[in-house]
């Protein structure tokens, strides 16, 4: 199994602010030691923890993040939307929550956003060597994409990358775009997953993570149902498998 039973989504999402370092820190002060992460350009390249293409639902700032640099984010509070407790909290470079989560020995599940009017090969050439230089935990980093040509792109620059698919809804095709990919996981709406598709994935080697469940009772059924990983904004809730 590639990564924990339990996993944090955008670090301890329940707790502290998405996609922040107060929010990883939350995780490993309950003793998650998976988070899921989202990773996305600026127009300057600079690559940040933001799940939106915009900044305005998780922030104080508005517009979109292409129309940002990193001279921007000194201005951009990204706590005290959430609470007062967590006022000026800023928007994380991803290579400043890659060196926190290799201090705390963290493993790391990282989302590429497809951003409309950014070339795949600008995210790479971003991304990849951010992760080479500042990776330095022990538990890998799995990259995951709901855009599958944008994690083709990915492969072919880095063979030995572990990588997840991302559905909704897990298409007839899937089989396939695992084998092409040589994806390690397959990721899905836990809502949309039934039992036959559970146990098929499964059956063929691959694991299968679901996001995003927050309550015991849905998780020990997953867990049950073959599920190797359940992502969840209440993490710390969800008894260890």
């Amino acid at each position: 199994m590639l990564a924990s039973a339990v996993i944090g989504h955008r670090g301890l999402a329940s707790l502290a602010p998405e996609n922040t370092l107060a929010s990883i820190r939350m995780a490993h002060r309950y003793g998650i030691r998976w988070v899921e992460l989202d990773a996305s350009l600026l127009g300057d390249g600079c690559v940040v923890l933001c799940h939106d293409d915009s900044w305005d639902r998780c922030s104080n700032h508005s517009g979109l993040l292409c129309h940002s640099t990193a001279a921007d984010l000194q201005f951009i509070d990204a706590g005290s939307w959430f609470s007062e407790q967590f006022r000026h909290e800023p928007i994380p470079t991803l290579s400043q929550a890659l060196t926190l989560l290799s201090e705390l020995d963290m493993g790391l599940n990282l989302e590429l956003k497809a951003q409309t009017g950014i070339e795949y090969c600008l995210v790479i050439k971003q991304i990849l060597p951010i992760i080479k230089t500042y990776w330095r935990s022990g538990f890998p980093i799995l990259i995951s994409s709901f855009d599958h040509e944008l994690l083709h792109q990915y492969r072919q620059a880095d063979s030995h990358q572990l990588l997840g698919t991302l559905y909704e809804t897990i298409d007839n095709d899937w089989l396939n775009t695992q084998k092409q990919l040589r994806a390690a996981s397959l990721h899905c709406d836990w809502n949309l997953l039934n039992p036959t598709q559970a146990n098929d994935i499964v059956a063929v080697g691959y694991d299968l993570l679901v996001y995003t469940c927050n309550q015991q009772s849905d998780a020990k059924t997953l867990w049950n149902m073959g599920v190797h990983s359940i992502i969840s904004d209440t993490p710390h809730l969800l008894a260890q498998r």
